[in-house]
């Protein structure tokens, strides 16, 4: 059994705010606009923030769902739907993380979503 994650954290290829927006709509249901800055978009679903970064790294945007009830188990499943939505390269982390790992997880790997194949990789 697939444990759910606290939260999910994916990030999408040349992604824009708008047709991101359209897609959780539909996978989640209706969605507040909480801030609509240039940076960083803050929607909310019922009781979940959602924080979607365009500029996040490089040439990829952030999609953080901060607490997890969405009907996705973790960063991996939530990332196989937002690609076959919206056919982007999407990548997510192969694992959960705990607070105090911090970003020097050496057991962390990457998994790249690309037309329609899922690859394991080291994004550095």
């Amino acid at each position: 059994m697939t444990e759910r994650f606290p939260d999910i954290e994916i990030y999408l290829m040349k992604a824009e705010a708008q047709p991101v927006q359209q897609w959780l709509q539909q996978a989640l249901g209706s969605l507040t606009v909480k801030n609509d800055s240039s940076e960083t978009q803050h929607w909310q679903a019922g009781d979940m923030d959602i924080y979607f970064t365009e500029n996040a790294e490089k040439n990829f945007s952030s999609l953080w769902i901060k607490q997890n009830h969405s009907p996705w188990l973790n960063d991996l499943e939530c990332a196989r739907a937002a690609h076959a939505a919206l056919a982007c390269e999407i990548r997510c982390s192969d694992s959960g993380w705990q607070e105090n790992e911090g970003d020097n997880n050496p057991g962390q790997g990457w998994i790249k979503l690309i037309r329609g194949e899922e690859k394991s990789f080291t994004w550095k």
